[in-house]
């Protein structure tokens, strides 16, 4: 976090896209509701990202916005998204996550949840979970029922992995129908 000599814009820079990260990341589990193909994001993208965020700030005197927009968007995120409309929905959220007024504490990435002032690592700690609303479809743009779809995968996944436990003469037993 101390490592760019433009440190409010780095750390600033730095938050929000760690927030980009990890709602294009939990989108996956929303299946085709979140994304309409299954794409590897890892924190790779994430390290890579940062190293290029630190690279733009200390070569630029101001922040190269569309610069850095289109590096994560379009290269280091937008290198896994083959479908249009998910790179649209990748831009979009860039572009609503890096903008000039974060600097200023106007930028809110969820409801009630505006990026933190120049904060140290344990200070983020604190302000994350002290200040982060509970997860939602909401907060990634989908509808709230995308959790139904989520939660009854989820369930259906663990039956069937208990089913696939039992042992076969369990089942044989329980199952076979009886005769006298």
């Amino acid at each position: 976090l101390d490592q760019c000599t433009r440190e409010q814009e780095f750390k600033s820079i730095f938050f929000s896209l760690c927030y980009f990260h990890a709602c294009v990341a939990e989108r996956r589990k929303f299946g085709p509701q979140g994304w309409n193909r299954k794409y590897p994001f890892n924190i790779g993208d994430l390290t890579i990202s940062v190293n290029v965020l630190y690279n733009y700030l200390e070569a630029n005197s101001q922040v190269p916005w569309e610069d850095l927009r289109y590096l994560f968007g379009e290269i280091m995120y937008g290198g896994h998204i083959t479908d249009d409309w998910d790179r649209r929905l990748c831009r979009t959220y860039l572009e609503e996550y890096m903008q000039p007024n974060q600097f200023d504490r106007k930028l809110a990435l969820a409801p009630g949840f505006v990026i933190p002032s120049n904060l140290d690592y344990q200070g983020y700690h604190r302000y994350i979970d002290e200040m982060l609303p509970p997860e939602s479809p909401v907060h990634y743009g989908l509808h709230p029922n995308a959790e139904i779809e989520f939660l009854t995968v989820a369930s259906d996944n663990l039956f069937r992995t208990l089913l696939e436990l039992q042992s076969r003469d369990s089942i044989n037993r329980e199952g076979a129908p009886q005769t006298e």
